[in-house]
């Protein structure tokens, strides 16, 4: 049996947010974290049937659960990623590798609902991706925010991170038939919105696919996780 097996529970779980930042003021920290539980429960988990608990600190969450930290000290430009030691844990930064401060709240929501639905990175649909109009086969991460990257709207003044839902990962399903994400940012299956992305796997690679206007200098440490627990190149 595996640590994440005997640690992590899938069928309940909880993310401990550890404010670990000199910026972040404790109290306003919880009123993001009930924002965040409130999209985790009216918008995320009625489309996707999977929800988690949220609680501030490790001792509130518990052994068992998913921890995601608030660093001030960006890493690589990075602003959040998503990575697995033992259990699924996720680091934020509130600020650039410049030193300047970022809203990082969408960020944060991004990170959330992505640990939601593949907490150990390594869940994947057979799909395609597209490029210059055409459907290239492939397979797609379950990312669910990064198609959509920069899409977001707003819960108890605060910006969320829009998602893709379950049937974006259904090629079989038309064009306009429904709202491919929550914002409907996209009209059809494997579609990337204006600066979203996604890293398609493609035989023994991992190829990153953007969409206009994408942040191309973006360096992805999520796609370093999956390369490395599948055995793939990038």
């Amino acid at each position: 049996m595996t640590s994440m097996a005997v640690r992590y529970d899938r069928g309940s779980p909880r993310i401990a947010v550890v404010n670990e930042s000199k910026r972040v003021d404790d109290a306003w920290l919880a009123r993001v974290v009930r924002a965040l539980q409130k999209q985790v429960d009216r918008d995320f988990f009625p489309l996707w049937g999977w929800r988690a608990e949220l609680r501030i600190g490790r001792r509130a969450a518990g052994r068992r659960a998913m921890e995601i930290r608030i660093l001030d000290e960006s890493e690589e430009g990075a602003l959040g990623y998503h990575f697995i030691d033992g259990v699924p844990r996720t680091e934020v930064f509130t600020q650039n590798e410049a030193g300047r401060p970022v809203e990082f709240v969408s960020v944060l929501s991004h990170e959330v609902l992505e640990m939601i639905a593949d907490p150990g990175a390594n869940l994947y649909a057979w799909g395609y991706y597209i490029k210059s109009g055409r459907h290239y086969k492939a397979w797609i991460p379950y990312e669910v925010c990064d198609p959509v990257q920069g899409r977001s709207y707003r819960i108890d003044g605060f910006e969320m991170s829009d998602f893709v839902v379950p049937e974006w990962f259904e090629s079989e399903r038309e064009r306009g038939s429904m709202k491919f994400s929550f914002c409907n940012a996209v009209k059809e299956p494997f579609e990337i919105a204006p600066g979203g992305y996604v890293e398609a796997v493609v035989g023994k690679r991992i190829r990153e696919v953007w969409g206009e206007k994408a942040n191309r200098k973006r360096r992805r440490h999520r796609a370093k996780i999956r390369a490395r627990l599948a055995g793939l190149g990038r």
